[in-house]
């Protein structure tokens, strides 16, 4: 191998392996490496005539979501600011198949790679647990709203960073060895229960029960994982009792915000309760009282645009029309807050019924791969690393949790991430039955 194609592998897989970090930096540098993995892996690919990377069922799903995108937008245009989200959203679907091409080209699975992961997790979990005992962390971000960010300063999501990382770095771990068949490595099983207890701190709710999601599934998916799984459960328990009982600030009880709020919102505390907003089945409010007028607000707007929605940025440009804003504005905002909810508004029943098929496929992908690890006698670590990116997929598509924009630039980032793991895991696996 020259010296070219030493470089390139070294840019191009340690890039992929650190994008999370790249995004965690500022979008600006995670923007630059999607441009120019995109540009370098499809030069290559036109190059060497591999065209099943751009003739497959993946390219046929998204350019019919794509389209239905840039329809709706189109369709009713606003402004260009508001339209160039929808314009631009393409480039995220290829970004999955860069993602694919590199996995295929270069051996990404190192020790290497597994001890810069534990590197960043574990600097992330001293910095949040000092900012959670001294108020600062070590950049000098003081906690919010009596909520721990660590190294995101005024932008909360501490957590949903964390569930992000998790799944990427067992994949690194199954695929290094470094996690073996029935075998609980002390030290990488400490750093992800340490993970999830800084997601629990952070007070994030939906993160937490997303991650209890996919450990849950994950102990149903593979046998091979179960003593690591309890593990990180009971260890993550412990651990989170110690971490608290040292903490003498009460307001950043974690287990108040994560339960005792949690159910006043839903059921209602009486102090935000607006009588004009009927609660579900007169009993509950979707998740809280501002959730469920976010949900009110978009199903009116659906409602006029149906079949294609009212564009990326619909929600947010017609809340404030006087024919739909609720008493006192409530339910208005950037997006609705739910991903179902907002593609239904955004782009009507024909987006919507692609993103259900897309759950729907990926939840068969997972009972199929299911089925294969439980049938099989020898340990194949290239099907259980493809189970976790499954279970990473559907984590991200779970439809009953409030959520991000779906547009938004990192979540976007960060979704269709691990499409491009799936996209490599299933190809090798294929290619290997054939």
């Amino acid at each position: 191998m020259n010296l070219k194609t030493n470089l390139s592998k070294l840019f191009w897989s340690y890039g992929l392996c650190l994008f999370p970090l790249f995004i965690l930096v500022g979008p600006l540098i995670a923007e630059f490496y999607i441009f120019a993995i995109i540009i370098f892996t499809h030069i290559h690919i036109i190059n060497e005539r591999k065209i099943y990377f751009l003739n497959n069922k993946y390219i046929i799903f998204f350019i019919l979501f794509y389209i239905s995108t840039i329809f709706s937008t189109l369709l009713n245009f606003y402004n260009f600011d508001y339209s160039k989200s929808a314009i631009f959203f393409f480039r995220f679907p290829i970004f999955s198949i860069a993602i694919w091409y590199v996995l295929k080209t270069y051996n990404v699975f190192s020790k290497k790679i597994v001890f810069l992961y534990s590197l960043f997790l574990l600097t992330i979990i001293v910095d949040a647990l000092i900012q959670y005992y001294f108020g600062k962390n070590i950049l000098g971000y003081e906690i919010l709203r009596n909520r721990i960010s660590s190294f995101f300063g005024d932008e909360l999501i501490l957590g949903s960073f964390i569930i992000k990382v998790i799944p990427i770095f067992l994949v690194y771990l199954i695929m290094t060895d470094s996690i073996k068949e029935n075998k609980t490595n002390i030290f990488y099983s400490l750093i992800i229960s340490f993970s999830f207890v800084i997601v629990y701190l952070s007070g994030e709710r939906t993160s937490f029960f997303l991650l209890i999601l996919f450990f849950l599934t994950l102990f149903i998916l593979s046998k091979y994982l179960r003593k690591l799984i309890i593990f990180i459960m009971i260890s993550s328990i412990v651990l989170s009792l110690i971490i608290t009982k040292l903490q003498t600030n009460n307001q950043l009880n974690a287990s108040n915000r994560m339960f005792q709020k949690t159910y006043q919102q839903i059921i209602g505390d009486g102090k935000n309760t607006i009588e004009s907003k009927k609660k579900l089945f007169n009993k509950v409010y979707i998740f809280s009282h501002d959730h469920h007028g976010h949900y009110l607000l978009a199903y009116k707007i659906f409602k006029d645009y149906p079949v294609f929605g009212s564009g990326v940025k619909g929600f947010r440009y017609l809340c404030r029309n006087k024919i739909y804003i609720l008493e006192n504005n409530e339910g208005c905002s950037t997006h609705p807050h739910n991903t179902y909810i907002q593609i239904l508004a955004s782009n009507g029943i024909v987006g919507f019924s692609l993103i259900v098929f897309a759950f729907i496929y990926i939840l068969r992908e997972i009972f199929l791969c299911k089925k294969k690890l439980n049938s099989q006698i020898i340990f194949d670590k290239n099907e259980l690393s493809k189970g976790v990116i499954l279970l990473f997929i559907f984590m991200n598509l779970w439809p009953l949790v409030p959520t991000g924009n779906f547009f938004n630039n990192w979540i976007s980032m960060i979704n269709f991430y691990p499409i491009g793991f799936y996209l490599y895991f299933k190809h090798l696996n294929e290619k290997k039955i054939n």
